[in-house]
C-alpha cells in the first residue's frame, strides 16, 4: 500500500481582505497628506488681522486693527483669496504657464500708509492711510496695458483692497515681498 502526503490547500482568501488593506493604506495616505498639508492651509486661510499680528507682531497689530474704520461685521478676505485675485492679473501670453505649475505669490497684510511705501508709491490723496490692504508680489509678467508702453516686466507687486478685494495700485517689475 503505498501512502501519499495528503496536500492540505491553503486557505482561501476573502476577497474583501485586499480590499480591506487597500483601505487602510488610504486612510494613512489621506491622514499623512493632511498632516503635511494643515499648516499650509492654515496660513492660505489667514485672514487680515491674524496676517496683520504676523507681519507686524501681536502689541502692534492689535493697535492697528483698533484704528480701521471698518462696520461691525467686515468680512476681510482671507489671503488664498486676494493672492488668487492678484494671479489674475497676470498677462496672459508671457505669464502662461505649462503643466500643473502656478507661479507663485507671496503676500503680507499691512495697513494703506505702510503698503504703498513698499512698493514706493504714494498713498491716493483721499485714501485712509489706515485702511486694511494685502501687498501681492506674483512670480509672472503682469497683463500688458494696451494704450500704454510694453512691459518687460518678470514680477508685479498689487495693493490690494483686505475688505471689498479690489486692486488699489500695481507696480510692474516691483519684488515688495519676498517669500
Amino acid at each position: 500500500m503505498v501512502h501519499a502526503h495528503a496536500q492540505q490547500l491553503p486557505a482561501a482568501r476573502s476577497r474583501a481582505e485586499p480590499a480591506r488593506v487597500l483601505t487602510l493604506f488610504a486612510i494613512v495616505a489621506i491622514g499623512l497628506t493632511a498632516v503635511g498639508l494643515g499648516p499650509g492651509n492654515a496660513h492660505a486661510n489667514q485672514t487680515y488681522p491674524a496676517a496683520l499680528a504676523a507681519t507686524v507682531g501681536p502689541q502692534a497689530a492689535a493697535a492697528l486693527v483698533a484704528r480701521i474704520p471698518a462696520p461691525l461685521g467686515t468680512h476681510y478676505l482671507p489671503r488664498k483669496q486676494v493672492e488668487r485675485i492678484a494671479k489674475a492679473r497676470i498677462g496672459k501670453l508671457r505669464g502662461l504657464r505649462i503643466g500643473p505649475f502656478a507661479p507663485g505669490a507671496t503676500s503680507e497684510a499691512l495697513p494703506l500708509s505702510q503698503a504703498e511705501s513698499l512698493i514706493g508709491h504714494p498713498a491716493p490723496p483721499a485714501a485712509d492711510p489706515a485702511t486694511p490692504a494685502w501687498v501681492v508680489t506674483v512670480d509672472a509678467p503682469p497683463q500688458a496695458d494696451i494704450l500704454g508702453e510694453p512691459t518687460t516686466a518678470k514680477v508685479f507687486t498689487d495693493v490690494i483692497d483686505a475688505v471689498s478685494g479690489a486692486v488699489i495700485d500695481s507696480c510692474p517689475g516691483c519684488r515688495s515681498v519676498t517669500g
